[in-house]
C-alpha cells in the first residue's frame, strides 16, 4: 500500500466548472480503484449540460439541497439523502432547484471521466464555450447535447 505522501497517493483536487465547484476525491492511501468520487457544490439554478456518457454510469447522492434530474424521459426531484442513478447511454442532466447552494456526491463507474473536469477547468472554459467543451467531452466518450432544460 502506498504511503499518504507517495506519488501513488491520490490527493483531492478542486476545480471550478460550469459555475460549480467540483472536488475530485482521491484515496489517501493511493489504492488503485476503478471508481471516481466527486463532490459537487452547485449554486442555485446551476446544472450540468444535457449529455450522454458512452463509458460510465453515475450515481448521485444529494447531500444538501434540492435537485431536479432529467434521465431520458423521466424528471426526478431529489432532496437530501436521495439518489439518482444515471446509466451510460442515457441522456441525462441535473439542476439545483433549491434556493441555496446544493451538494452532490457522485460516484462514476469506471473511473477516468473525472479528468474531463480538470481539463475544462485548466482551459478556463465557461458556459459560452459549449462547442469547445463538447469537443473535449467527445475525447472522454461523452456527447453534450445542449444546456440543461429550463
Amino acid at each position: 500500500m502506498a504511503e499518504p505522501n507517495s506519488p501513488k497517493a491520490q490527493a483531492d483536487r478542486v476545480v471550478d466548472v460550469f459555475g460549480e465547484t467540483v472536488i475530485i476525491r482521491g484515496d489517501p492511501a493511493g489504492a488503485l480503484l476503478d471508481v471516481a468520487v466527486i463532490e459537487e457544490i452547485v449554486p442555485p439554478s446551476v446544472g450540468a449540460p444535457l449529455h450522454r456518457h458512452s463509458k460510465e454510469d453515475e450515481v448521485s447522492y444529494v447531500v444538501e439541497g434540492m435537485f431536479r434530474f432529467w434521465r431520458g424521459d423521466e424528471v426526478l426531484d431529489v432532496g437530501p439523502g436521495g439518489i439518482a442513478f444515471l446509466p451510460r447511454h442515457q441522456v441525462h442532466t441535473f439542476k439545483n432547484i433549491g434556493t441555496g447552494p446544493g451538494r452532490l456526491l457522485t460516484v462514476i463507474l469506471p473511473a477516468g471521466f473525472e479528468r474531463f473536469f480538470e481539463v475544462v477547468a485548466e482551459r478556463r472554459f465557461g458556459d459560452e464555450d459549449l462547442e469547445e467543451i463538447a469537443t473535449i467531452a467527445a475525447e472522454f466518450g461523452m456527447e453534450i447535447l445542449g444546456p440543461p432544460p429550463a
